[in-house]
């Protein structure tokens, strides 16, 4: 089954993805932070991003590939205290660049 629309968040207009065959293709990747690909020890996971203890699982399309190791030290100490120690600096700039770029992209859809 393809992915489908799950419902629209009515706070920021998002319609929620859900894939499975996309979160099984994520678990093939590498993982997003080291670069290495999963184990019998330690599996890739996708990794929802922004929702972590809200009981709530965001969109799969804001999923990553993140070894299970780091996915869950990421739900006992925090995400983001987690990913602040973990990610690379390539790995920030290029989201900041994609960040700059989907402003620009709102610009021009306004102008």
């Amino acid at each position: 089954m393809a992915g489908f629309i799950d419902f629209i968040d009515t706070r920021s207009k998002r319609c929620i993805v859900r894939d499975r065959k996309y979160l099984d293709w994520l678990r093939t990747q590498p993982c997003i932070f080291t670069g290495l690909m999963g184990s019998e020890r330690d599996a890739v996971d996708p990794m929802h991003i922004g929702t972590a203890g809200k009981g709530i699982k965001s969109s799969d399309d804001e999923a990553l590939p993140v070894r299970h190791s780091i996915h869950s030290e990421c739900h006992q100490r925090g995400e983001m205290t987690v990913i602040r120690e973990i990610i690379p600096d390539w790995l920030l700039r290029e989201a900041l660049r994609a960040y700059a770029r989907e402003m620009y992209q709102l610009y021009m859809e306004d102008k």
